[in-house]
């Protein structure tokens, strides 16, 4: 890309707000995403499966020595509760033996969580721009490089200089970019009125992205 691209945006309460909404929804669907992809991982069950068994395995013998000691009582340690120990050992078992019932409930929880610190993020990302609209928003692109400039009563500052590199998701008035498609974090937030020029601008440097459902 030879050319300079500049694209300016007015940034009022309505576009910050649009803005806001479209990072949340963004950022919870990487956060979605990953979720899946570690809980559904080799591995997380593997892990899992063998906590499990070390579980039972503790358990048992917790009630074998419980037991021993209840029958032998002069062997018992003085701070050794047999009966105490033994319902926390029955308990336990129990509790590691049923695990995969009470696992899926849990884990099918933890697949759909982070909305709550998506929703956070979201507004982290905006928190500055929204303290300072309305003003005026313009970003340079020249090859790779994008800078931005923000405009209020005529005076203009450059706020950052960056590389478009990465894995870009595409919404109606914002772009956020990650490290790569299985981030979480993203880099940086690109917001505009319209979408029209920014994809045409990732897709002649070759930056994968896609598009917001």
């Amino acid at each position: 890309m030879n050319d300079n691209i500049s694209i300016k945006s007015l940034v009022d309460s309505s576009l910050i707000d649009k803005v806001e909404q479209e990072c949340y929804q963004i950022l919870l669907q990487q956060r979605l995403l990953y979720n899946e992809r570690w809980y559904s991982s080799m591995l997380f069950t593997k892990s899992t499966s063998l906590l499990r068994l070390i579980g039972v395995l503790v358990s048992s013998l917790g009630v074998l020595v419980c037991v021993f000691y209840l029958v032998y009582p002069s062997s018992c340690p003085k701070w050794f509760f047999a009966e105490l120990y033994l319902l926390f050992f029955i308990a336990t078992g129990w509790l590691f033996y049923f695990l995969p019932r009470i696992e899926i409930r849990i884990i099918t929880r933890l697949k759909n969580a982070g909305g709550k610190s998506c929703k956070n993020m979201a507004r982290r990302l905006i928190a500055k721009a929204k303290k300072l609209v309305p003003y005026d928003a313009e970003y340079t692109i020249k090859g790779d490089l994008i800078t931005y400039y923000r405009g209020k009563n005529n005076n203009w500052q450059q706020v950052w200089s960056r590389r478009l590199k990465g894995f870009a998701i595409v919404s109606k008035h914002a772009i956020l970019l990650f490290r790569k498609p299985t981030s979480i974090q993203p880099t940086m937030l690109i917001l505009y009125e319209n979408n029209e020029i920014m994809e045409s601008v990732l897709k002649e440097l070759g930056v994968s992205y896609k598009t917001l459902p």
